[in-house]
């Protein structure tokens, strides 16, 4: 229970630092792209890509609103990605100091458990593949 507390504190401090970023980097980018574009001479770019948020395509976007919507999702790639790997390395931090909690014969009952689950998975993932096969 009270990792899974820890665990909910880091999502929601995640969720505010990108809330309160993503106000500031936004402006700040909009600038910035009006500053490039008068500045910059005029190329043939490569046509941005991406994913359009849930229910985006079918209200009805013009190509420059996908292709701005594409950017600005590019610009906050990299910084969300960073972000992710502080998440996960704070993850695996806090799942060993979890496991130092555990006496030694928990420590072993606990690795039976998950290779057990580990196996489970296999299995299910190999069905997966052998229907996925028949059926194609």
């Amino acid at each position: 229970m009270n990792s899974r507390f820890a665990s909910m504190v880091v999502v929601a401090l995640f969720a505010f630092a990108i809330g309160s970023q993503v106000s500031v980097d936004f402006t700040v980018g909009q600038e910035k792209a009006a500053e490039h574009e008068k500045a910059a001479p005029v190329k043939v770019a490569k046509k941005p890509r991406g994913r359009l948020p849930a229910y985006y395509a079918q209200i009805g976007l013009s190509t420059e609103q996908r292709d701005h919507i594409y950017k600005v999702q590019s610009t906050y790639r990299k910084q969300i990605d960073e972000l992710q790997k502080q998440i996960d390395a704070l993850k695996k931090k806090q799942d060993a100091e979890v496991v130092a909690v555990l006496k030694p014969e928990q420590k072993e009952k606990l690795e039976t458990l998950l290779a057990a689950a580990k196996k489970r998975a296999e299995e299910r993932r190999s069905k997966n593949k052998a229907r996925t096969k028949t059926s194609s």
